[in-house]
């Protein structure tokens, strides 16, 4: 009887070497919708395109893409793959990129997912020095997309509104934003004076949380949120709507006070209770963790970063 020790590797899964080449194409086909179009941007022959895909796919050990005449999509593990190999890719050509260009030298594209607001009030004032600066480095910005999904590669980077969402990313937290209720002379006039929390309800409201029933809102106040029931509510993601449908009297909209101030300043929007300490809203910078040594992501984040501190 053997007495030896045992080999405990034996009980290990077997790593598998992938071809890099191969997990491009699949990521180039994933991104164009087609084997065709992947092999033409990549330059690879097509007759090699479908056997690289069905190498990368005995790899895997599973099928990663539904294709046919006139149907290609990913199968369920092929959209868990896609996810890890673009981060992996990322990271790959982030490095290439940063050896092949030089020390101080970025290069490649950078994604940026903003809300509207804050992508046209602070990036667009403030990028075309970052872009001067670093003028081999591709810039994109796609405001309105604050909930882009950075696991599912949508982007790089995105300035969030709130913490949701931001427990399994890197947030660095850029400032909070103090909100204030506020609404036109021509909309409160013919209604009773508010004087209490509990004088809202008979009122339309125009906030930027797309959640909830139709006839509720949620007010943060010193910490704690209270619900009412109100007249009605319309949502949008769009903090400038917001403010153009509260100026032209179509309900009291929550904003953030930067946004509303030369309005209030001016007389056209009048503060609704004022005295209410509503909670600011927190605003955060994230990124995926195996991003955080990417040198256009870190340049990036300093950079705003130094931007919301001097403000």
């Amino acid at each position: 009887m053997f007495h030896g020790k045992t080999n405990k590797r034996t009980s290990e899964p077997k790593m598998r070497d992938f071809s890099l080449s191969d997990v491009r194409l699949f990521t180039k086909a994933a991104q164009l919708g087609g084997l065709t179009p992947a092999a033409d941007a990549l330059s690879v022959p097509k007759a090699s395109a479908s056997r690289q895909l069905q190498r990368l796919e005995a790899m895997v050990g599973h099928q990663l893409l539904h294709r046919g005449s006139t149907r290609f999509a990913l199968t369920e593990e092929g959209r868990e793959f896609l996810v890890a190999a673009g981060q992996v890719l990322s990271i790959l050509d982030d490095v290439m990129l940063s050896l092949s260009s030089g020390a101080g030298t970025l290069a490649g594209r950078l994604r940026v997912a903003a809300p509207h607001y804050y992508g046209r009030e602070l990036l667009g004032v403030h990028l075309p020095d970052f872009m001067s600066a670093y003028p081999q480095l591709e810039v994109v910005v796609e405001t309105g997309n604050d909930r882009a999904d950075l696991f599912r590669d949508e982007a790089d980077v995105a300035i969030r509104r709130g913490r949701e969402g931001c427990d399994e990313m890197v947030a660095r937290h850029l400032k909070n934003e103090p909100m204030v209720l506020c609404a036109t002379a021509d909309y409160l006039a013919p209604r009773q004076a508010i004087e209490s929390v509990s004088d809202l309800a008979p009122h339309a409201f125009l906030v930027s949380e797309i959640e909830g029933r139709k006839k509720e809102i949620s007010l943060s106040i010193t910490g704690k949120t209270h619900r009412l029931n109100v007249e009605s509510v319309f949502q949008s993601d769009d903090l400038e709507l917001i403010l153009k449908l509260t100026l032209a009297a179509k309900g009291i909209g929550l904003v953030p006070l930067s946004l509303a101030r030369s309005h209030l300043d001016s007389g056209a929007l009048s503060s609704v209770l004022p005295a209410l300490k509503l909670t600011p809203q927190e605003i955060n910078l994230v990124y995926l963790p195996s991003r955080r040594h990417s040198p256009k992501i870190k340049t990036f984040v300093d950079y705003v970063l130094n931007i919301f501190k001097q403000s």
